[in-house]
């Protein structure tokens, strides 16, 4: 059965009077959900730094009438909202940022933009987290099932998803369905790409860069193997990469580098190919470790598993539906995101948007206020969809 058609049940009717209904109320009640982002995003929350913005999503899930909400030992935020006694659901929105402590998050409103690092990825899909709590409040909805909202934490960089895992080991045998709440609004995510990131550290003894020349640099030891890492051809199908992100060392420009360091992130949409290019990456390092006379460590500093479901899976063809019904283009694309986790151990999951927006992961990121009004219709078609799926 198609998304469209899943529309068209008797179920389907009874979700898309939902979706009007909520459609209405959120654009009605557009600068409480404004407000709301504006004020997680000027909380800041690196990775691993999330406590301040977690201690603030907890106290607002327990003002909109949440149940169970507590704040566990990795950060993340939980609450729980009563249904009817149908699938469990759980909505995850990553509550971290990719930038530092001092960076400046205020946020600047100009029309229907908000701009500032972090606006968008991920602030919006924790106000809509909020958000979903306070329209079930106000419009007194019954959901089809248990919805557990997650705040997660590290979700970015190398926080290696660990508030998502954190939150699967611990509800994986009560979950049916994972939402991520995290993108663009029309993204629809139900294949999650594994990586693997290695940081990689020489050493030796290094010297004064003219008396000492010909003793081995640690340096120069990274640079073969990045030569040699550059030179790894990957296969176009199935999509894999590979990138040297961060490379540091060395003391002035006339010492032979004594220590030095890089971290290197591979990626692909499938574990066998990505174990063979970590395979490569390791002997192309060891060649080259003997090559420069170099001591040579190897930390695994990122492991995220993978997982998919297939195109004509019912979750994806429901939840297409529900986008479609709601005027939006969809783009499926394959992605890092906390649905990685559910996927990798057979929890169905995709991951959806709630606002169009532009720079991600950059100080100049700014996105469109008008649009998240039906972002959150969406959203509500996608849990009352979960009804209709056997």
């Amino acid at each position: 059965m198609s998304g469209v058609a899943l529309i068209e049940t008797q179920e389907g009717e009874i979700r898309l009077d939902i979706v009007s209904k909520v459609l209405a109320h959120v654009e009605n009640t557009l600068e409480e959900m404004v407000a709301e982002n504006i004020r997680i995003c000027e909380i800041p929350a690196p990775s691993y730094q999330e406590k301040e913005r977690a201690e603030y999503i907890a106290r607002r899930f327990r003002e909109e009438g949440l149940k169970d909400v507590r704040v566990d030992e990795v950060y993340n935020v939980y609450g729980r909202i009563a249904g009817a006694g149908g699938k469990t659901a759980m909505l995850a929105g990553h509550s971290d940022t990719v930038f530092p402590l001092g960076t400046d998050v205020t946020v600047r409103r100009e029309g229907d933009i908000l701009r500032a690092p972090g606006v968008r990825d991920n602030s919006t899909g924790v106000a809509a987290l909020v958000t979903f709590a306070r329209v079930v409040r106000e419009l007194d909805l019954t959901p089809p099932g248990d919805v557990i909202l997650v705040a997660t934490s590290c979700e970015e960089g190398l926080g290696d998803l660990r508030g998502m895992k954190a939150a699967m080991a611990e509800l994986k045998d009560e979950v049916d369905y994972v939402i991520g709440v995290d993108g663009s609004l029309g993204g629809l995510v139900h294949e999650g790409i594994c990586s693997r990131r290695l940081k990689v550290t020489a050493t030796t003894g290094g010297g004064h860069s003219w008396g000492n020349f010909g003793v081995p640099s640690a340096i120069h030891a990274l640079g073969s193997m990045i030569h040699g890492i550059s030179g790894i051809k990957l296969p176009e199908e199935p999509r894999t990469s590979y990138n040297v992100g961060v490379i540091s060392g060395g003391t002035s420009i006339n010492t032979i580098a004594g220590r030095a360091e890089m971290l290197i992130d591979m990626r692909s949409v499938d574990a066998t190919a990505l174990a063979a290019l970590e395979a490569e990456v390791r002997e192309i390092i060891d060649r080259e470790k003997a090559n420069h006379q170099v001591e040579v460590a190897i930390e695994v500093v990122g492991d995220r598993p993978g997982g998919s479901i297939p195109a004509d899976h019912p979750l994806v063809q429901m939840v297409r539906g529900v986008m479609e019904a709601v005027g939006l283009e969809v783009e499926s694309r394959a992605s890092s995101t906390d649905a990685n986790i559910p996927l990798s151990i057979g929890i169905p999951a995709v991951c959806i948007g709630i606002t169009d927006g532009v720079g991600a992961h950059r100080m100049d990121e700014y996105l469109y206020i008008a649009p998240m009004a039906k972002g959150m219709a969406q959203l509500f078609g996608v849990v009352y969809g979960l009804a209709d799926l056997s």
